[in-house]
């Protein structure tokens, strides 16, 4: 290939070259004139807590299921349609247009930072507060149900054992006063003496009247006088029979109040120490930063028409090559004639 068809070959890559780059560059021009403005608001969340791991390896495991839950919760289309009707209850005035969620975890913290990308800047900014409220508020929910399924089964039983320590001090109550108007009716020395007294009357006649004759007439009058006291003490002795069974009622009564009160008591301590657990559960999610006011995304030019012009300049420049291959390659020359 002799020196000028060398020189023809480069002077045609590189004007496809130049023509291929400014190609490129007009396209990526063009692409970016034409792209609608993007406005960008962004918030911040932080979470933390305790966990308990039987190890670092599946505490770190566990960290990071909870950081991926959060990420991709914020970034669902359930999350982001229930911000929309937010926006669209609290905001009826404002217009619809389409917000891009992305969420990105600082590297090492718990600090979570949610980019949205919208085309208006005030919608931008009340729909990125909006997914924020309904994000916490669905944590809160989720929070609730699983309070529900174990503290609220637990607040019943704590219920059901205040009624029955509730029952059994008001029967304790009743089985007092019955105590106490009995004691006051009767006193019990006053009734032990009494017994025994007649006692001794009932057994003075019974001698008397074993000493007599079953003929002699002053038998009569005696054991006419044995009936009356026989119910006497019959009836002394039953009284002071169902003073002791009130008191016996009375201590039983005591003691199942006491058991009722004492375990209702050890459940109600129960209750403040879940609570407390629920309270320091690992999995809080709060609000470090609100939705800033949107500003406008300001696209660096340099760069994308750096990448057209090289991307056009270089097809450009392959496409030259082989044209100006084709054209200069040296061609054989005719056979000479034969003699």
């Amino acid at each position: 290939m002799t020196p000028t068809r060398i020189v023809f070959i480069i002077i045609l890559t590189g004007v496809f070259a130049l023509v291929g780059a400014s190609l490129g560059t007009w396209q990526r021009t063009v692409q970016i004139v034409q792209r609608p403005q993007e406005f960008r608001s962004i918030a911040k969340l932080v979470a933390g807590g305790q966990r308990v791991a039987n190890d670092a390896v599946q505490w770190r495991e566990q960290q990071e299921d909870f950081y991926g839950t959060i990420t991709e919760t914020l970034e669902s289309g359930e999350m982001k349609r229930r911000a929309l009707d937010r926006v669209r209850a609290l905001n009826p005035d404002l217009s619809d247009c389409d917000v891009d969620i992305k969420v990105t975890r600082t590297k090492g913290s718990a600090i979570f930072t949610i980019l949205a990308t919208g085309t208006e800047p005030k919608y931008t900014k009340v729909f990125l507060d909006a997914l924020i409220d309904e994000f916490i508020a669905f944590r809160q929910n989720i929070r609730e149900q699983a309070q529900g399924s174990g503290l609220q089964r637990f607040l019943q039983e704590v219920v059901t054992q205040q009624k029955n320590m509730e029952d059994s001090i008001e029967a304790l109550a009743k089985v007092q006063a019955k105590a106490d108007s009995i004691s006051a009716k009767s006193d019990l020395d006053r009734l032990v003496m009494r017994l025994n007294t007649l006692r001794n009357r009932r057994d003075d006649l019974r001698l008397e009247i074993k000493s007599l004759d079953a003929k002699d007439a002053g038998r009569q009058p005696l054991e006419a006088k044995m009936g009356p006291l026989e119910e006497e003490i019959k009836g002394i002795e039953a009284e002071l029979d169902r003073h002791e069974a009130d008191l016996a009622e009375v201590r039983t009564a005591t003691e199942k109040a006491e058991r009722s009160k004492a375990l209702y008591d050890k459940m109600f301590a129960q209750v403040e120490t879940i609570q407390s657990a629920f309270d320091t559960s690992a999995d809080y999610v709060a609000v470090q930063e609100r939705a800033c006011p949107a500003f406008e995304n300001v696209e660096d030019w340099k760069q994308p028409l750096a990448i057209g012009a090289g991307a056009g300049g270089l097809v450009g420049g392959l496409i030259g090559l082989l044209i100006s291959l084709v054209i200069a390659w040296p061609r054989g020359q005719e056979s000479p004639a034969p003699n």
